[in-house]
């Protein structure tokens, strides 16, 4: 996928403008003159056609869409100022169509600051007497304490000296007062900076803009409230992943005014612009595979396309980190897009502040794994948004390959049987029982060692408990599950995958009996016989507001065959499965050896070995017997631990409980006491030296 042309010609040009400041500024740093010239580059950048002139955000979820093209706005605007389409009274708290008037306007400002034709100027005013006259205002406060400073905002930096007393009052007046947020933090504080900025800059107060510069960066830390993590994912509304949209958000404000002042005397600190790209390159990242990013990356705002425009995004917000950082070298390689043959993109990702894992191989795969539990939330549902989320951290593995098993599945997705997970059927998703409750298990995390990676919680929601673990190693996911109960067990099944079908579906054995199944690439095993397997494929089609009720003017539904596999619990209480993508059909019927061993798969213990990995999730203290080796540990722990011949060595292991200060691990005959990361960095890995 590549940028328009267009957008990366004027990216160059605005990218020159940004040089031609230097020059300015080394003549001069009297505040008068500082502010005014920042004043003319913001404006610069609000006219231009860079994808850095609006805020993003509302276009990623299409709660700002255009219809038309500025002539044909133009055209339409009626006598009073208003567009005939557009309904006013509207009160959705996502898609509030009211707000679209304001945007609309922007438009307008920059076809008149290009065309000079005077009747795009009257219709602005005019457009402006209509929002002036009716103030209109959302039951969503975000609307009119962020979004409508913002739009307004911007369109008087558009008009400059044009703009008429009547519109200055009303945003001297009325909207100023609105844009302090009450104990407002992340990216809430940012957009609340970024509007006292716009209005500072349109009143060209140094001050006012300094403050608010040194303001956003303030916000600019790792930290374990809401904003970046230590782990590079993103949280906002407390201890809730929120990567692909509040985490996306932060990173397009900021990008947006570290340019409008890079080489001022109010530049951003570089270490604050290193915190940005580092989260970028370590976090952001991370999450796209083909050009679009991971289902649960997104967040609640999961709606048609949502995927495939955060990866844009986020290769924009590459382009402009480049201009800003000129060491980045491979930092900013993103699966899906052009990128140096030098350049590389493979390993094991732990998200472990957010209950996250990924295991990403470029061109070739991306696995992951979202859980929650006591130290993370599970994904919210506002706003009409994730209607039928309530279970999508409850060990939502998906596995990709061509990049298109899940593109737009998520209208069609049946919502209890989702990848990875193990529910009741008879569940409502999107019932008020299933969204107030969460996983009460006090064992959720992760280990790993930055090529291979474990994941595992014990699970205890809505009565169904089960203890769920997966290994990614050697480009596989592999998948325990033990201990699985429920009250009532007739419709409880844990989910192997449910994807668009695509081409051939081939169920077998191999020479031992042991079940497979091929599908779209990839080969599924079936590591326990006396599991009960089940494979459906059937058309579904359907509308996206079940999923999202915010109308965003596409009424386009999502389409398609999907398969399903699963494996019911009616008569078993536990599960082992196997996806390898990339793999032939000939070689499946030729007996591919996947190379994997379990050792063990219970309630207390979930052991794999893979090739010289040794793999082991130990929900208790216990042992167990690796090559006449045993390994011990006197507190439950993640561990895992590679083997040469029959000697052991390099082992990470973390604490998935967050409540120990030590572990003490036994291998053969070497003793450790475990010194675990503590603070801010308490579940995270840590190797030991043995």
């Amino acid at each position: 996928m590549n940028l328009p042309h267009k957008i990366t010609k004027v990216l160059i040009l605005f990218i020159c403008s940004l040089l031609g400041m230097v020059k300015v500024y080394s003549q001069t740093n009297n505040a008068d003159a500082v502010i005014k010239e920042i004043h003319k580059h913001c404006r610069q950048m609000l006219l231009s056609d860079t994808v850095y002139a609006t805020e993003r955000g509302l276009r990623l979820t299409d709660d700002i869409k255009y219809n038309t093209n500025v002539a044909g706005y133009l055209n339409t605007l009626t006598a009073d100022g208003s567009w005939g389409d557009i309904s006013y009274k509207n009160q959705t708290r996502g898609t509030w169509a009211p707000a679209g008037h304001l945007y609309r306007i922007l438009l307008l400002g920059r076809a008149y600051f290009k065309n000079n034709d005077p009747a795009y100027l009257t219709a602005i005013h005019k457009a402006l007497r209509f929002w002036i006259k009716n103030d209109f205002k959302c039951e969503n406060w975000w609307h009119n304490n962020i979004n409508v400073p913002f739009a307004y905002s911007s369109i008087i930096l558009q008009l400059g000296d044009n703009a008429q007393p009547d519109e200055l009052d009303f945003l001297n007046n009325v909207l100023v007062k609105r844009i302090p947020v009450n104990a407002a933090t992340g990216q809430n504080l940012i957009w609340q900076l970024d509007n006292e900025a716009r209005v500072a800059l349109i009143h060209n107060d140094y001050t006012a803009f300094a403050k608010a510069m040194a303001g956003m960066q303030g916000v600019i830390t790792v930290t374990t409230g809401e904003g970046i993590q230590p782990d590079y994912s993103f949280h906002q509304h407390g201890a809730m992943m929120q990567v692909g949209n509040y985490g996306l958000s932060f990173v397009n404000s900021l990008l947006f005014w570290m340019s409008v002042t890079d080489h001022s005397p109010l530049a951003f600190d570089k270490a604050k612009q290193q915190i940005v790209f580092n989260y970028c390159a370590n976090g952001l990242r991370w999450t796209i595979y083909k050009g679009a990013m991971d289902i649960p990356a997104i967040g609640r705002q999961l709606r048609k396309n949502a995927a495939v425009k955060r990866g844009t995004n986020l290769y924009e917000d590459f382009d402009l980190i480049r201009s800003l950082d000129h060491s980045y070298q491979c930092r900013d390689v993103i699966d899906g897009f052009d990128y140096p043959g030098n350049c590389k993109l493979a390993g094991n990702k732990g998200f472990w502040r957010s209950d996250y894992m990924v295991q990403l191989k470029k061109d070739h795969y991306l696995m992951s794994v979202k859980m929650h539990g006591p130290f993370v939330k599970r994904l919210e549902s506002i706003n009409s948004e994730n209607l039928k989320g309530a279970f999508i951290n409850d060990g939502l593995a998906l596995v990709q390959s061509n990049g298109k098993e899940y593109n737009d599945i998520e209208a069609i997705w049946n919502w209890t049987m989702l990848p990875g997970t193990t529910c009741d059927t008879t569940v409502d998703p999107g019932g008020k029982k299933a969204f107030a409750t969460g996983n009460t298990s006090t064992f959720v995390g992760q280990v790993s060692n930055g090529a291979e990676g474990i994941s595992a919680m014990d699970y205890n929601r809505m009565d169904v408990k089960a203890h769920k673990s997966y290994f990614f190693v050697d480009d596989m996911l592999i998948a325990l599950g033990a201990g699985i109960e429920s009250a009532e067990k007739k419709n409880l099944v844990t989910t192997v995958d449910q994807s668009f079908h695509e081409g051939s579906l081939i169920n077998s054995k191999n020479k031992d009996g042991q079940k497979w199944l091929w599908h779209d690439g990839k080969a599924y095993y079936f590591l326990d016989n006396t599991e009960s397997v089940k494979t459906k494929t059937e058309y579904r089609s359907s509308g996206w507001e079940g999923v999202n009720n915010n109308d965003t003017g596409d009424d386009k539904p999502s389409a398609g065959n999907v398969t399903t596999t699963y494996i019911e619990h009616n008569q078993n209480n536990k599960y082992a499965y196997l996806i390898k993508p990339g793999v032939n059909v000939k070689q499946l019927q030729a007996g591919l050896n996947t190379g994997v061993n379990i050792l063990a798969n219970t309630t207390s213990t979930q052991a794999i070995t893979s090739g010289n990995n040794i793999m082991i999730v130990f929900y208790q203290p216990g042992s167990i017997i690796v090559n006449h080796i045993t390994l011990k540990t006197d507190k439950p722990c993640l561990l895992i631990c590679k083997k040469s011949r029959n000697k052991l060595s390099d082992v990470w292991v973390s604490d998935p409980t967050r409540q120990q200060d030590t572990i003490n691990l036994s291998i053969g005959k070497i003793i450790r006491q475990v010194k675990l990361p503590m603070g801010d960095y308490k579940g995270s890995s840590v190797k030991v030296v043995l």
